[in-house]
């Protein structure tokens, strides 16, 4: 079956709309609706000022994608990937006017929160069209994400690709394809006690006095951190390093505040190259002033930004040109 890309707005704004409501739903100031137009050119004759494509992909959204073709919804906060199979015929929504997104298909979400580093180079830059509604060009998709989802589901990610040499990436996705590379090569070359050792490192260059703790009964909090010569300065930080390529949950968020408790920190820092659920994301807007979440896409601009600081051996691991393009036959 086809795969289609729709796309939550170009700044994820109505992203949390889609996976709350279970649907996926565009808008292009169309009031009425695309049922209500013979063809393709009788819509766009009623959209002022729109071109074909916008014409196209109202069209292509009501009429060409079927119920069982898979849906993936690209998030932009925080940068992961949503994948559902659609569920439900078109079905324009005059009373979803306040919210923008008036032309909706029903959608079971297989999965909401997949990291984007899960996906093979190739088939993640398909997803990073410019368009609202489209097909990615990625050889044999369907398949492909469907196994990234079960291996996502079963918690075993699904192996890297090479990239394809495909250089037509749209210039406003290139930041985000050179992010892609370097958590990557990140995923590939520190993992346990090594992406510790990264983190511990990274909070050295920011001016704290960080250590690693040993392994044993510590609450799972991986390094201490505080300002200072000596670290007894404020803030004072207790950090969680995950390395799996999963998703944190509610129970390991919740464990690093009990941690800041026990260790009389100031605050909590949870590092996560898999991301984090949407219970944690929620949970954290409540806990704002005492925990912070760095995922994959934060991790790499902290590496980016204290990259000339960061010991030699690390850097041999993430060898960046001009502090940013990933040198890939390193």
């Amino acid at each position: 079956m086809p795969v289609w890309v729709v796309r939550g707005g170009s700044h994820g704004e109505h992203e949390d709309f889609a996976l709350n409501e279970s649907v996926v739903a565009i808008d292009f100031g169309l009031r009425q609706s695309v049922s209500d137009f013979p063809d393709r050119d009788a819509l766009r004759a009623n959209l002022q000022n729109a071109g074909k494509s916008t014409a196209a992909q109202l069209w292509r959204f009501a009429n060409d994608i079927a119920i069982g073709d898979m849906i993936v919804l690209p998030r932009k906060a925080p940068k992961v990937v949503a994948v559902g199979r659609i569920s439900g015929e078109y079905l324009y929504r005059p009373d979803l006017i306040t919210a923008h997104r008036q032309h909706t298909r029903k959608v079971e979400w297989l999965a909401t929160d997949i990291p984007r580093i899960n996906f093979d180079p190739d088939l993640l830059h398909s997803l990073g069209g410019l368009m609202t509604v489209y097909q990615p060009r990625a050889d044999n998709a369907e398949s492909r994400i469907e196994k990234v989802v079960n291996g996502h589901i079963s918690g075993i990610p699904s192996a890297d690709m090479e990239l394809d040499g495909d250089d037509d990436t749209p210039a406003s996705d290139i930041d985000e394809q050179i992010e892609d590379r370097i958590a990557r090569r990140i995923r590939e070359r520190f993992s346990g006690v090594r992406l510790e050792y990264l983190v511990k490192n990274i909070l050295d260059a920011q001016g704290y006095r960080a250590l690693q703790t040993r392994s044993g009964p510590d609450g799972g909090i991986d390094v201490v951190a505080g300002k200072g010569d000596m670290g007894f300065g404020e803030p004072r930080l207790c950090v969680q390093v995950k390395s799996s390529g999963n998703p944190v949950g509610i129970p390991d968020y919740n464990r690093l505040q009990g941690s800041v408790k026990t260790f009389g920190a100031d605050h909590g820092l949870l590092v996560s190259l898999g991301g984090f659920t949407r219970e944690v994301q929620r949970e954290n807007e409540r806990s704002f002033f005492q925990i912070r979440l760095w995922d994959s896409g934060e991790l790499v601009q902290r590496v980016l930004d204290a990259y000339d600081v960061l010991p030699l051996d690390i850097r041999v691991d993430i060898p960046l040109q001009d502090r940013k393009v990933l040198i890939e036959e390193v």
